[in-house]
């Protein structure tokens, strides 16, 4: 596993307590909670468009990979029909929720936008808005300062 690694304070020489996350096995995701906030109680979603914003959240892979999978893989994982989920993605993506990364053939492959999930570095998270415009959340006020931003 190799020497453990000790982080110290390069003010004051201080050992900075470290700890690895206690989540269940396969990593977490970094989350714009006001994002999130927005579309779960914007009355412009249905329960069933949060849900799935809420899944692609959890299964988009790092980085900027798509999750590949068609909408009827997804609709078998998520309970719903093909027609339902494809309907559900194509609103998602009109408001730059989801975002297209990929096709095979006819399908489409889609992750959620870097701006309201991202499994990766602030840096490569930084990198990844480059290549996006935000997401059209009704309701959102966006309070991140300009410096943060991608130029």
């Amino acid at each position: 596993m190799g020497a453990a690694r000790r982080l110290v304070d390069a003010d004051t020489g201080e050992a900075v307590p470290y700890a690895p996350y206690a989540f269940s096995g396969g990593g977490h995701t970094q989350v714009d909670k006001a994002r999130v906030e927005a579309i779960t109680e914007s009355k412009e979603f249905t329960p069933s468009q949060k849900f799935l914003v809420l899944w692609w959240i959890g299964v988009s892979p790092e980085g900027m990979e798509p999750l590949r999978a068609t909408g009827a893989d997804i609709a078998k994982r998520v309970g719903m029909t093909a027609d339902a989920v494809g309907k559900i993605n194509r609103k998602l993506l009109k408001r730059r929720i989801v975002i297209e990364r990929g096709r095979i053939g006819n399908y489409r492959l889609y992750r959620i936008s870097p701006y309201i999930a991202f499994h990766g570095t602030g840096v490569e998270q930084r990198e990844a808005i480059k290549s996006c415009n935000p997401p059209d959340i009704p309701g959102f006020q966006n309070k991140t300062p300009s410096r943060w931003e991608a130029q």
